[in-house]
């Protein structure tokens, strides 16, 4: 027999007791839509969950620090000094080789407050030193003017809000002055407030301009303070885009070297600028031997990766400072919801395999004579099998198609009725685009491509399994019996 006769033989005998067809596909259907629509909910409050912890951080991007502690049976227990983990270069080579992770950013930090003057315009600021050959694949993407860093001791990129951030201090003092000279009142209220700097510093900008950072440290000369003042000339070449992380809104990004010397100036006494030259290499070779960074920074290729970078770190003595952290906890709770809400819904499915099988038993039955005469004209046991579990396959697919249209119905019912009904913002959970006005909305309930496929494969699993015992008891009936019976 021919593959396509015994389909056509299929959709006779299916269109022949449409009624018991339909009725009997209505139990997969509303087994599939329940299953589908289960899941659909808890995977849309899985995302909603995710996209709502990422307005604390992105969660591909982890501050890393060595492991001091971690718990055993309920007991926090420190981990030797010997042990603990040296952020170092050989730190970044070792974190490089972990899959999944994209880029490696080792930092390390100015120990003072440096203030940055562009123009008229100054503030303070916190230096951050980069090993520019290393970040250069982590930041470029997140340059919105300019360019980034190519190593040059003069060069520095700024943070979006560092420009927010620096003051006309000149022209502060002159409206003080007038203030004080008796300015009237009404002129003096249509002025900005000093500290947020008006329209105008909303739109200023710094890139491919001169500037200075300036540094004070302070040192003592029998007991005496004594300041000093250092500057460095430095051209802005970047602007990194908008970030929700507020500690790093004031950051000015140099080479690591520059952080470097300016750390050992801030540090250093006067005593320690005469020393003697062979003593003060000696001293350098062992700072450069003993060099560490203040955190590495790793971003992870994608959201679905996180969970095993962090493991992975966790194993390798490391310790991850980033809301992934929470990632875990919020997969492994909607995993259980998954599991409950979808053996719940399977029990629809159960029945539905039942009726399943009373169907095909009783179409057995309606045609014994029609078995008997295809097994007399040559009909293998096989062929009689194929026909029946392929009947049943199809009843399951059929209820499969139906139910998963049904699920996508209350699906955007769901969404429709959340969305104006405000239910989101009432969880917390209507804020995962993180301000981003092009962001796709947030939905209570998402059906993605794979639960779509995956809930039309099973419904017809579900049938062509219905199918099987009928089908071997409808290939074993004897023929000349089958032919006999009225």
């Amino acid at each position: 027999m021919k593959v396509i006769d015994s389909f056509r033989i299929v959709w006779r005998n299916l269109w022949r007791m449409k009624l018991r067809t339909a009725l009997t596909s209505v139990g997969v259907m509303i087994g599939t839509a329940a299953i589908v629509a289960m899941m659909a909910l808890s995977l849309g409050l899985k995302e909603s969950a995710v996209k709502s912890l990422e307005n604390f951080g992105n969660l591909t991007e982890m501050d890393v620090e060595p492991l001091r502690w971690y718990e055993e049976n309920g007991e926090w227990i420190d981990v030797p000094e010997d042990k603990v983990k040296k952020l170092n270069m050989q730190a970044v080579q070792e974190l490089k080789k972990i899959p999944g992770i994209q880029a490696v950013m080792p930092i390390k930090e100015l120990r003072e407050q440096a203030k940055l003057k562009v123009g008229r315009r100054e503030g303070y600021v916190q230096l951050i030193g980069v090993d520019v050959n290393e970040s250069a694949a982590y930041r470029k993407n997140d340059i919105e003017k300019g360019s980034y860093l190519t190593g040059a001791p003069q060069e520095i990129v700024v943070a979006f809000d560092v420009s927010r951030e620096l003051r006309d201090v000149e022209k502060e003092k002159r409206e003080e002055r007038r203030r004080k000279a008796g300015a009237g009142r009404h002129e003096m209220s249509q002025m900005p407030p000093p500290d947020i700097g008006g329209g105008e510093a909303l739109a200023f900008n710094l890139v491919d301009r001169a500037g200075t950072l300036i540094l004070s440290r302070e040192y003592r000369i029998d007991d005496e303070p004594k300041y000093e003042k250092k500057e460095l000339r430095v051209k802005v070449v970047g602007q990194l885009k908008k970030s929700e992380e507020r500690n790093s809104s004031a950051a000015v990004y140099v080479p690591i070297n520059v952080v470097k010397e300016l750390n050992e100036w801030v540090t250093r006494s006067r005593g320690d600028e005469v020393e003697e030259g062979a003593s003060r290499r000696s001293r350098d070779k062992a700072k450069k031997d003993t060099f560490e960074f203040d955190r590495i920074t790793v971003k992870v290729e994608s959201r679905e990766k996180v969970e095993g970078v962090v493991k992975a770190l966790k194993e390798k003595g490391f310790e991850v400072w980033s809301p992934a952290r929470e990632l875990e906890t919020i997969n492994n709770f909607f995993f259980v919801i998954q599991m409950v809400l979808g053996g719940i819904a399977a029990i629809s499915l159960l029945v539905a395999t039942i009726g399943i099988v009373n169907t095909m038993i009783m179409s057995i039955l309606e045609r014994t004579k029609e078995i008997g005469i295809m097994k007399v004209i040559g009909a293998t046991v096989l062929n009689i099998r194929w026909l029946f579990l392929m009947e049943s396959g199809f009843i399951g697919l059929i209820g499969g198609l139906a139910g998963l249209g049904m699920a996508w119905g209350a699906v955007e019912l769901v969404n429709y009725f959340g969305a104006s009904g405000g239910l989101l913002d009432s969880l917390n959970m209507g804020y995962g685009g993180g301000g981003d006005p092009d962001a796709e909305p947030t939905k209570l309930a998402v059906i993605p491509s794979w639960l779509a496929l995956f809930a039309i494969g099973f419904s017809f699993i579900i049938g062509v399994l219905a199918g099987i015992f009928p089908a071997i008891r409808a290939s074993r009936l004897s023929a000349l019996q089958a032919i006999r019976s009225e």
